[in-house]
């Protein structure tokens, strides 16, 4: 953090605020949250998790998971009408920040043994807490925000 941060100009007048340039590496950006000593994640972490979470396709696996509790990747497939190829790779970008995690069962009747993807805790929040509810929020405030920026 910087001695004297400057506000930079959002439009919800959040608590978003600039860094100075010398952080090599850094986001350039802290929100005015302070995050435990011992936490596991940093800001770039949580960031990222809103990044990954954000993008069509992750987001749907999100709400598909949460709908059902745990799904395989063929039952995923099916619920977003999607090949099961398709989803490797935003299964795993979800896994990756630890929104998801997968479980794999061998007792599933077959010779083969089934992964069950389901949502962590963090998946939950960012999705109800973050997601869900920063959308409602925008649209209940969609047309004041309209009105201040359109003239």
């Amino acid at each position: 953090m910087t001695n004297s941060p400057d506000r930079t100009s959002i439009p919800d007048d959040g608590s978003l605020r600039r860094r100075d340039d010398s952080n090599e590496g850094d986001n350039g950006f802290d929100l005015d949250v302070e995050l435990p000593e011992d936490s596991l994640f940093d800001l770039d972490d949580y960031l990222k998790m809103y990044e990954v979470a954000s993008k069509p396709k992750q987001y749907l696996i999100l709400e598909a998971l949460a709908e059902n509790n745990q799904l395989s990747t063929s039952e995923l497939s099916m619920v977003l009408g999607e090949e099961d190829n398709a989803l490797h790779y935003p299964l795993r970008t979800l896994k990756d920040v630890a929104l998801i995690k997968n479980r794999r069962d061998p007792n599933t009747g077959t010779e083969e043994t089934y992964s069950y993807y389901e949502l962590t805790e963090l998946g939950r929040i960012v999705l109800t807490e973050g997601i869900r509810e920063g959308v409602k929020i925008l649209a209940r405030q969609e047309a004041a925000l309209e009105d201040k920026y359109s003239k």
